[in-house]
C-alpha cells in the first residue's frame, strides 16, 4: 500500500505513462547522438556485486554488514555500511543502518543546468524505535539520504531528503463473540526536509479501524498536509541571465487534504474481496505530462507546449479493488482494478486518467511446484 501524498502522486504519474516501446526505437534511429551513445556502450559488460554478512548476538538481536558494487564504462558506484537490530526490553526494539556511497559519474548541476562528470560521496541512514504494549504502541522512524548519495544496485526515489515519522496506535481489548471484534485508533505524522533544513513535505494521517467477524475490516482515514517544490530539483536554477526550470515563481507550495476508505472481507475459504479508495484536494501535478494521450495541462503548457514546468495543485481520485476466488485447494484466481485520475484546479483539465486491469491464476500441483 502506497501511503503518503508523495507516493500517491508518483503512482498516478507512473500509471499514466503510455509511450509505446516502438516510439523509443524510432527516436533512437532518428537521433545520431543516441546512436553514437549506443555504439560507445556496445561490447562492454557491467559488473555488479552484493555482499551481506549478519550475525546473531544475545537474545533477538543481530548486527550486519552490507556492500554493493556497480561498474559499467563511465559509471562506477560502491556502497558500504553496517546495520543492527537490538531487543532492548520485552516491549522495546531498536534498529539502525548507516551506509556511505562513492559514485563516479554524471551529477546534475543546477547552477550550470547540465550534467557534470565527477566523483561524489554520499550518506544514508535509517533508525527505528518501537515500543509495543497490549493496548498502546509507539514507533519512531527516521531515514534520509544526502544530496550526493547514489546507488546503482537498488532504487532511491529522491535525493537530498530526510523523513521523520511518528506512529501512535491504541488497540482495544478483543471480543471474539461481539459484532465488532476489535477497534483501533492510529495516527501517523511525518515531515520531509532537505539537508539544508528546508521543509519539503509534512502530513498528518489519523485513522480508525474496525475488525468484524468473517475476517472483515473497515478503515477510515483523513489526511492533511503541505508540500513545497524547488525548481533546482527539476532542472536548472535561475540566474539573472538565465531562466529556471519553472515558469513563474521558482518555488511552489500547496496545502492538501483528503479522505480514504479501505475495507475487506473473507466470508469463506473460497472467496475474498478488498477495496481501497481515496480522494485528495490540492495534490501537486508536476506538469510532466503522461505521454501522447495526456499532454501537459498547466497554464504555461497550454500557451506553449515547450514552456518550462508549471507545477500546480489538482484533485486526484485513486481506487484499487480486487476479488479473489479459490475454487479448489490448488487453484487460486484473482482480478484487480486500479484507477488513478488527476484534474488541475487552475485549468480544469485532466492531467491523467488511467484504468488498469490485472487477472492472475495460480495452480499449486505439489507443496513445491
Amino acid at each position: 500500500k502506497v501511503t503518503g501524498k508523495q507516493g500517491r502522486t508518483s503512482l498516478g504519474a507512473m500509471l499514466a505513462a503510455d509511450d509505446a516501446p516502438g516510439d523509443f526505437s524510432t527516436e533512437e534511429r532518428a537521433d545520431p547522438g543516441r546512436s553514437s551513445e549506443i555504439a560507445r556502450l556496445a561490447g562492454h559488460k557491467a559488473h555488479v556485486g552484493v555482499l551481506r554478512l549478519e550475525r546473531d548476538i544475545g537474545h533477538e538481536s543481530s548486527v550486519g554488514l552490507i556492500g554493493t558494487a556497480y561498474s559499467f564504462v563511465d559509471k562506477h558506484n560502491y556502497l558500504g555500511g553496517f546495520d543492527g537490530r537490538f531487543r532492548l526490553g520485552p516491549q522495546t526494539v531498536a534498529a539502525l543502518q548507516l551506509v556511505g556511497t562513492a559514485w563516479r559519474g554524471p551529477f546534475f548541476d543546477p547552477d550550470l543546468g547540465q550534467d557534470v562528470y565527477r566523483t561524489g560521496n554520499g550518506l544514508g541512514y535509517y533508525v527505528n524505535l518501537e515500543q509495543s504494549g497490549r493496548h498502546f504502541n509507539l514507533t519512531f522512524n527516521g531515514e534520509g539520504v544526502s544530496p550526493e548519495y547514489r546507488t546503482e544496485v537498488g532504487y532511491t526515489r529522491r535525493y537530498d531528503t530526510n523523513r521523520e515519522t511518528l506512529w501512535l496506535r491504541y488497540n482495544s481489548e478483543p471480543k471474539p463473540d461481539a459484532s465488532v471484534v476489535s477497534w483501533s485508533l492510529r495516527n501517523k505524522s511525518y515531515a520531509d526536509f532537505d539537508w539544508r533544513g528546508r521543509l519539503q513535505l509534512t502530513e498528518h494521517y489519523p485513522q480508525v479501524q474496525f475488525n468484524f467477524r468473517s475476517q472483515s475490516f473497515l478503515i477510515l482515514y483523513a489526511f492533511f498536509g503541505y508540500e513545497r517544490l524547488f525548481e533546482e530539483e527539476f532542472g536548472a536554477r535561475r540566474t539573472p541571465t538565465r531562466s529556471g526550470a519553472f515558469s513563474g515563481a521558482p518555488e511552489r507550495g500547496s496545502g492538501y487534504k483528503g479522505l480514504e476508505l479501505e475495507a475487506g472481507t473473507t466470508p469463506g475459504q473460497k472467496f475474498s474481496c478488498r477495496v481501497d479508495t481515496w480522494y485528495v484536494w490540492g495534490i501537486f501535478d508536476l506538469d510532466r505530462g503522461g505521454g501522447r494521450r495526456f499532454p501537459r495541462v498547466s497554464p504555461a503548457a497550454l500557451r506553449d507546449p515547450d514552456a518550462p514546468l508549471d507545477p500546480g495543485p489538482g484533485n486526484q481520485w485513486y481506487l484499487n479493488g480486487s476479488v479473489t476466488y479459490q475454487p479448489t485447494k490448488g487453484l487460486r484466481t484473482s482480478i484487480e482494478y486500479l484507477k488513478g485520475r488527476l484534474v488541475r484546479q487552475d485549468t480544469r483539465r485532466v492531467a491523467f486518467d488511467s484504468n488498469l486491469f490485472a487477472l492472475r491464476a495460480t495452480y499449486q500441483f505439489t507443496p513445491f511446484i
